[in-house]
């Protein structure tokens, strides 16, 4: 299946010119969706099957032939059948229920991934404003529609309004939101609180030794800034609940983390994966490995929530995780919350 757009002149005709061409070459169009863009002219979309050996460039030859300009081909999938309202709608849910990327969204939405246009002239791009003012930018060969820009600008609005995506810069104990942001000496305290309010099973997962309490300065020091990587905490409101690691040992990245009982089942977990994920590919590593007691399926749901492919290893009760970091998007280290970089 492929998806062709062209610019056709608004007047009668010109799309029986094309369905007729199409018929005659045995290309089935399957789909078809109209972007108004000036008084004269449409964006016209066709999803069309064409014959086995058929290219990109020979459809783009034949939709001109027939009086298209500004031709695009591209492949596509079944996806690309469904209603494009309905497909934003459920992307809404798929963000605010599901806890799905909005940009990994956007980018399935709105197709922009590769293959892309034969003939190359450069990637359109699109930036989209998020509720704090920074801004969410994508690319794609195939210039955007101005509908299809309000409809992405319209989903970012929408499911930030709803708290989502961007929390906020300063968590109000009134209204907490979950923050993952990076450990300084300041959380010491709050790290050691954190550790006082988990249980001594959710410790041993996490340090697979009998941890005494309470920790002592030096230790927690260590947690909240590593010798050898960095540290990542979850805040709610004015409450570290969530903590992780993330250290090179020799030339492995690992990242251990914790969450305190009363918040365990609430996505914390893949929160933490998947920053800790974009950091370390920020660090320059290819891979990461997850650590975690034999006996916490915790970790591995969390892994499998954030929508990696792993491979799973057992070392001495312990279970190794590992994930390939060539599709994440890196995340600048020096950034103090990975939820604001686009």
């Amino acid at each position: 299946m492929w998806r062709v757009r062209t610019t056709l002149a608004d007047r009668p005709g010109l799309l029986a010119q094309i369905a007729t061409a199409c018929g005659r070459a045995e290309v089935n169009i399957v789909a078809m969706q109209v972007f108004r863009t000036r008084p004269d002219d449409v964006i016209d979309e066709f999803v069309v099957q064409a014959p086995e050996g058929w290219t990109e460039v020979r459809l783009a030859d034949l939709f001109v032939a027939a009086g298209g300009d500004h031709v695009s081909v591209t492949r596509t999938g079944e996806g690309s059948l469904g209603d494009a309202p309905t497909r934003y709608l459920e992307a809404v849910h798929q963000v605010l229920e599901e806890e799905r990327d909005v940009e990994e969204v956007l980018h399935e939405l709105l197709d922009v991934a590769p293959p892309d246009v034969a003939d190359y002239a450069g990637h359109d791009v699109l930036d989209l404003t998020r509720r704090n003012g920074t801004v969410l930018r994508i690319s794609r060969a195939v210039p955007f529609t101005p509908v299809e820009r309000a409809r992405a600008q319209a989903l970012v609005s929408l499911v930030n309004d709803a708290g989502i995506d961007v929390p906020l810069l300063e968590p109000s104990p009134r209204h907490p939101l979950p923050l993952v942001r990076t450990a300084t000496l300041a959380d010491i305290e709050a790290v050691a609180a954190l550790h006082s309010r988990c249980s001594v099973e959710t410790l041993y997962t996490r340090y697979q030794v009998p941890l005494r309490m309470p920790m002592t300065t030096r230790m927690t020091r260590r947690l909240v800034v590593p010798d050898h990587g960095t540290a990542l905490v979850v805040q709610v409101g004015l409450d570290v609940v969530g903590h992780g690691v993330l250290e090179r040992v020799e030339d492995v990245w690992t990242f251990q983390l914790l969450v305190e009982d009363a918040w365990q089942g609430r996505g914390l977990g893949t929160m933490l994966v998947k920053h800790a994920a974009g950091r370390a590919k920020g660090l320059g590593a290819s891979h990461l490995v997850f650590m975690s007691a034999g006996t916490n399926d915790t970790m591995l749901r969390a892994v499998g929530s954030a929508g990696f492919v792993a491979r799973v290893e057992r070392h001495d009760g312990a279970v190794h995780i590992t994930v390939p970091l060539t599709s994440v998007r890196a995340i600048d280290p020096s950034s103090g919350s990975g939820s604001e970089i686009s």
